[in-house]
């Protein structure tokens, strides 16, 4: 990669951590669509990367970097105490199991259908930022919730695990819903228990990612299995150091503004990637 390619990598991560901590969403709707970008353009990026390995070479990037990030905000979210850890450790672990059986599906699928996947998943994500409203959660503590918990971890969790690997994200953007509506946790717990869940979710496809690229030769130099490093590192100090910031606006700032801003950049990346990969399958199928 040149210079030019690992300064803006660097603001991507920044980036990234930023929105991570600030909405507990993982950072990979940022991160995903400027990876395709790099392994997909040899002559900006200088990567020769096949087309059939491309998008799982992105997502398993992506997850390399919501790692430490997710990490990173998660340390500063248990300073406060807002960390609702009978939750993250059954969902976490549920998560965890469900993004090995992902990532396998992701590099079963060919490029284009994965990014197309990837454009619905953002265009879907846009339009319920536009339209999502503050709601008041449930409260937190009682043992009728705790119960509720115990139900829900298995398929919550094995939900937020299966599209986090499959997508490359975080999974926050489901673990959100379900922690809001269907175990009725209070609301300024969400995004911290959400990040959680997330540093679960994200280990386990990575590792899974790995493995599955250990022996593949034709993957550019510097990659560990499907994560290219020398992207993963250029983004992982500004995540890193980027996250606590968010978490910390998170605590005292309302996200209206930041979520309207980000609903519609997910929406126009989102109907690029339907549109460019939409046309190449129906091309390929006539």
């Amino acid at each position: 990669m040149s210079l030019a390619v690992y300064v803006l990598s660097l603001l991507v991560g920044g980036a990234v951590g930023l929105v991570s901590g600030l909405l507990g969403i993982g950072g990979g709707l940022l991160m995903v669509p400027f990876l395709y970008r790099l392994m997909g353009s040899s002559g900006w990026s200088g990567l020769d990367v096949p087309l059939e390995y491309q998008a799982a070479l992105a997502h398993a990037t992506s997850l390399a970097v919501i790692v430490p990030a997710a990490v990173s905000g998660l340390i500063e979210f248990r300073r406060h105490g807002v960390v609702s850890w009978s939750l993250v450790v059954p969902i976490g672990a549920s998560a965890a199991v469900a993004a090995l059986f992902g990532a396998q599906v992701a590099m079963a699928l060919p490029t284009p259908v994965l990014k197309l996947a990837f454009g619905i998943f953002l265009i879907a994500t846009g339009a319920r930022f536009l339209g999502e409203k503050r709601g008041a959660g449930g409260e937190e503590g009682g043992e009728q919730v705790i119960a509720v918990r115990w139900r829900t971890a298995l398929v919550g969790g094995a939900l937020v695990g299966f599209l986090s690997a499959l997508l490359g994200v975080g999974g926050g953007l489901v673990a959100i819903p379900i922690l809001i509506r269907w175990v009725k946790v209070d609301l300024r717990r969400v995004v911290p228990t959400s990040v959680g869940i997330i540093v679960f979710a994200a280990t386990a496809g990575v590792l899974s990612y790995v493995v599955a690229g250990a022996r593949i030769e034709a993957l550019p130099a510097g990659s560990l299995g499907f994560v290219y490093l020398p992207a993963a590192l250029a983004m992982m100090p500004g995540a890193v150091l980027m996250a606590p910031l968010g978490a910390r606006w998170n605590q005292r700032l309302s996200g209206g503004t930041l979520r309207l801003v980000l609903a519609i950049a997910l929406l126009a990346i989102g109907l690029q990637l339907v549109w460019e990969n939409g046309t190449a399958l129906m091309e390929g199928a006539q």
